[in-house]
């Protein structure tokens, strides 16, 4: 890992995969694309990230390198494949995208989960060790999160984090025809943890 004269993160090296009581979370590969194609024709995934469903396996593909391989090996964001440790398979991804290293030092964070995965706590813990990496590692001031004011289990999830919600953007994205208004939530640094 290179680090900048501020000593803060510079340049990512190696992937970092990394550990917790009950998942992996590592390098999202082209492997993956079934996985990604899953979870993104989900209608509440579509409706709740304002993203249309890939189109079949190669837009699955597409899109993969775009959103989850490519940021990391150009060294603007980083996304890692949620994995359940007593399964061994892909259940969701979570990342940093928007990454602005200069005058700033923050991330927007985002995440997405399989429906059969969601409220058993595996956002929660995936989130603890992705924010510690964010402050700690890549020595992010704030992260940032933006939500579909209707995403009741994200804002829930934040909030239990400690995030403050900053405010609305109002009519932020346009999506389906109409514009979509977008929550947005930050964690400073002096505040993880506390």
């Amino acid at each position: 890992m290179k680090v900048d004269g501020t000593g803060r993160m510079a340049e990512f090296g190696e992937f970092p995969e990394m550990q917790t009581e009950r998942l992996l979370l590592r390098r999202v590969t082209m492997t993956d694309a079934g996985f990604y194609l899953e979870l993104f024709s989900d209608p509440v995934v579509v409706e709740l990230t304002a993203f249309d469903p890939p189109d079949g396996i190669e837009g699955a593909k597409r899109e993969l390198m775009e959103y989850c391989i490519k940021p990391f090996d150009e060294n603007r964001g980083i996304r890692w494949g949620i994995v359940l440790k007593s399964k061994a398979e892909l259940i969701g991804t979570i990342g940093y995208i928007n990454w602005v290293k200069a005058r700033g030092h923050w991330a927007e964070i985002g995440y997405d989960l399989l429906a059969a995965y969601r409220r058993q706590g595996i956002m929660t813990e995936a989130m603890g060790e992705v924010l510690r990496y964010g402050f700690e590692k890549m020595g992010l001031n704030r992260i940032e999160a933006l939500v579909v004011p209707g995403n009741v289990a994200s804002i829930k999830l934040l909030r239990k984090l400690g995030f403050h919600q900053d405010g609305l953007l109002r009519e932020r994205t346009y999506f389906h025809g109409r514009f979509i208004d977008d929550l947005c939530f930050s964690l400073l640094a002096r505040e993880f943890g506390n």
